[in-house]
């Protein structure tokens, strides 16, 4: 799992890192998570069977950040779709089983150390990033 992450975490900097912003490819990946939360085959149940009995795969990414437009939505869907495929080894014809969820919040909605992230980002930050979209 371990290269799935450095995988992972690879593609989200890939279409995460701004080199216009103020935080450096390297802070980027260490502010970057991937957590694995694996169910037993009998825990999961799509349409009353489980993706085994479906013959199907279902993965879902949950994926949050501060202010992310429809565009860049769209563009992380359309990128990383692929790239989950590769590394969990689904054939084009299974990518209806790869979910992507978004979470999109305000800087307000967000503490980082005990300061909210409206706090960290000055103003003018925040409006660039909704337009840079």
């Amino acid at each position: 799992m371990a290269q799935v992450a450095a995988r992972l975490t690879q593609a989200t900097n890939d279409l995460f890192f701004d080199p216009r912003g103020r935080i450096t490819r390297e802070e980027l990946r260490e502010r970057t998570t991937v957590h694995f939360v694996p169910h037993a085959p009998d825990e999961l149940y799509i349409g009353a069977r489980t993706p085994a009995a479906r013959r199907a795969v279902d993965i879902t990414v949950e994926l949050s950040d501060w202010g992310m437009s429809r565009r860049q939505r769209r563009r992380i869907a359309r990128q990383l779709t692929p790239v989950l495929a590769e590394v969990f080894g689904v054939p084009r014809e299974g990518w209806d089983g790869i979910n992507i969820r978004f979470h999109s919040y305000h800087p307000s909605e967000f503490a980082v150390g005990g300061r909210l992230l409206s706090d960290l980002v000055p103003a003018i930050g925040q409006i660039m990033r909704r337009f840079a979209g």
